[in-house]
């Protein structure tokens, strides 16, 4: 069967924040997402691609998507993998003139997102049932509490205990003490029992990861989501034979043998491809099957989409990981659509509805567009 795509339409949303969400590089200042949908013969489908950063990187995304229209409109959507794989090694050698691999990957995530809940809605079934071998069984995956620190610490960690949620992320790089003030806020309201990972966002360079992974292990954190700038496998590699830390990473890895290095780590305890950044649903899942034994856990801080194409990818991985649930503000998570909820018992039921499973609320959509 072919199904031939006859339209691409793009819809920008931004919601202020009243308070900044601070990172060890930058602040996050309002929610930003840009909404991809495709259509093939009157049937429609809608994905997600990330901006959270630079702030002008929505008005980037918006030519990109442009300049991608013509190569869509007429392409075949009926093996959205090959339709990636295919357009991302046509355009390699423009990406690296243009110095840009990483806002071409996030523009085709946004489109492969897209591609998928339009491959569910034209067959009745969820992106989770036409993953893989097509036998997903999860019903509901695991989720944590991402975000917390240095800011509104006890807070959010209040948040994660009231969703149920069995872990928490913090996240690190703000200077010895800062970070220590906050793992050490969580475990004030939480107690010395709930897991506990750190993400540093890139923060160190390798005297000063390997001196925090020990500091931090001392609090029980679990694993290091990116504890170096860069993404280095020998690094992490020497890092991880140092101190014996868990490794986290990939949602800054772009592109299949990239991905392949990374999964040859063997302290490589979570793979996290963003299907909205680095990834987008296809390539997720091959990374998810790829050898080795780190578990998929996607890296998730975007909107509704994300959150659901992430939910869809771990219930159907062969190595199934957690979900990256953002405890802060984001109306472009929680309001814009219906069809993904948290249960109180700290998992995420998968949606059962065709494609994703969200329905999009238009008036919710306009108020942010």
């Amino acid at each position: 069967m072919k199904l031939p795509i006859d339209s691409l339409s793009v819809r920008v949303l931004s919601a202020p924040l009243r308070e900044q969400v601070p990172m060890s590089f930058s602040a996050l200042t309002e929610r930003r997402s840009v909404l991809v949908t495709v259509g093939a013969g009157g049937v429609t489908g809608t994905g997600e691609t990330w901006v959270n950063y630079p702030g002008w990187a929505w008005r980037e995304r918006l030519a990109t998507l442009d300049g991608l229209r013509p190569l869509l409109i007429g392409a075949d959507a009926a093996d959205p993998a090959a339709l990636m794989s295919g357009l991302a090694a046509r355009l390699h050698g423009v990406a690296r003139q243009w110095g840009a691999p990483g806002p071409l990957w996030q523009a085709l995530s946004g489109i492969d997102m897209a591609i998928w809940d339009l491959l569910g809605h034209v067959h009745g079934r969820p992106v989770a049932d036409l993953l893989g071998n097509g036998t997903a069984t999860a019903t509901r995956v695991p989720a944590y509490g991402s975000g917390v620190g240095p800011t509104g610490v006890a807070e959010l960690t209040e948040r994660a205990l009231e969703l149920g949620l069995t872990a928490i992320k913090i996240k690190v790089g703000f200077g010895e003490e800062t970070d220590l003030t906050t793992i050490r806020g969580v475990r004030a309201v939480a107690g010395p029992g709930l897991p506990v990972f750190a993400d540093a966002n890139q923060a160190w360079d390798p005297a000063t990861a390997r001196h925090m992974c020990t500091v931090l292990a001392e609090h029980g954190v679990a694993w290091f989501e990116e504890p170096l700038a860069g993404d280095r496998p020998d690094d992490l590699a020497a890092l991880a034979a140092a101190t014996g830390a868990a490794i986290a990473g990939g949602e800054n890895v772009y592109g299949a043998p990239a991905y392949a290095e990374l999964m040859t780590l063997p302290a490589l305890a979570h793979v996290q491809p963003d299907p909205s950044k680095t990834a987008g649903i296809s390539l997720s899942d091959e990374i998810g099957r790829m050898p080795g034994t780190a578990k998929l856990s996607p890296h998730c801080y975007g909107g509704a989409a994300t959150l659901a194409a992430s939910v869809h990818l771990v219930a159907a991985a062969p190595r199934p990981g957690w979900i990256e649930l953002d405890l802060r503000e984001n109306p472009l998570r929680t309001d814009v659509a219906t069809g993904l909820g948290v249960g109180s018992d700290g998992f995420i039921p998968v949606p059962t509805g065709p494609g994703l499973g969200l329905t999009y609320d238009r008036r919710t959509l306009d108020r942010y567009t």
